[in-house]
């Protein structure tokens, strides 16, 4: 095979890389804003965009009509279960897909050329998931910290209800004071409020968002003394409470999940290196001929 093709396969792989860090570093212009977007009021200041987000930009319709409103709207919730990372729409996403998509088409087409059509499907299949799998790392990591951040929120939280602060005026409060994902999404849900969103309509799309387990307890407890018009206070420390213990569990069971893995990675690999070295050493040490050993050459 000419060595130049491999070559030239590596070389898009790399520029793609690249492409990837810069595109994800660079905010999108938002180009029509969905709910979510438009509650967060968080509009990006126009800038005159590079040649691959503009390229990126006008694929994405296509893409989008291509892709049909279900996948659509799947990807919506992706994105909003991520936090928009670097601003990104939908447009702004499915853009990027396709325009990854297309550039390892055609890192595909020169493994093709030489031949390996594992590595030309692998190529395409790198190009298409690659958006996903970085999003889907995103959403998980950001789910996760709700779950840590949650607990500590509902203890500031129960602390102001009982200081005599009403619960909007609460809410907001501490979501602007602990900041992060949590009170991002506390601070969107108010916001819908302040357009004239219901209070259950509001939290019910914090819920439909995230995937986190704990935050949905809080907004079930939260959306009960909204309708019951009981005390609040008492149950948010007991929220916190058990939002801890449930926190701690997880990290035990992932603890547990984690012990195999240690232990087959030292069964594997760290025991019979060691091995390895000690009767080398002994054998180094005892100046032993192995020539002597495994007899005359022949």
């Amino acid at each position: 095979m000419n060595p130049l093709i491999p070559a030239l396969a590596l070389s898009g792989c790399v520029a793609l890389a690249a492409l990837g860090v810069a595109l994800w570093r660079r905010p999108v212009e938002i180009a029509g804003l969905g709910p979510h977007e438009a509650a967060t009021g968080d509009e990006a200041a126009p800038e005159r965009p590079g040649p691959m987000e503009r390229a990126s930009r006008s694929l994405a319709p296509t893409f989008i009509s291509w892709l049909g409103p279900a996948r659509v709207e799947a990807a919506r919730r992706r994105l909003e279960s991520a936090g928009r990372p670097a601003g990104l729409t939908v447009e702004g996403y499915l853009g990027r897909k396709a325009l990854f998509t297309m550039l390892m088409a055609v890192v595909a087409v020169v493994f093709l050329i030489g031949g390996n059509l594992v590595a030309a499907a692998l190529a395409v299949a790198a190009g298409w998931l690659w958006m996903d799998l970085w999003l889907g790392i995103v959403a998980s990591q950001r789910q996760a910290q709700i779950d840590r951040d949650l607990p500590d929120f509902l203890d500031v939280l129960s602390v102001t209800v009982r200081a005599g602060s009403g619960l909007r005026s609460a809410l907001s409060r501490v979501s602007e004071a602990l900041g992060g994902p949590l009170g991002d999404e506390i601070r969107i849900a108010l916001r819908q409020m302040d357009l004239g969103v219901g209070t259950r309509v509001a939290f019910e799309d914090v819920r439909r968002r995230n995937s986190s387990r704990s935050l949905g307890m809080f907004i079930s407890a939260l959306l009960q003394t909204e309708q019951l018009g009981a005390g609040l206070s008492g149950r948010i420390s007991d929220l916190a409470a058990d939002m801890r213990r449930i926190y701690h569990q997880e990290a035990r069971r992932r603890a547990a999940k984690a012990d195999p893995r240690v232990n087959l990675v030292v069964t594997t690999l760290i025991v019979p290196g060691t091995i390895i070295l000690i009767i080398t050493g002994m054998i180094a040490g005892t100046d032993i001929d192995l020539g002597n050993l495994l007899g005359p050459a022949t």
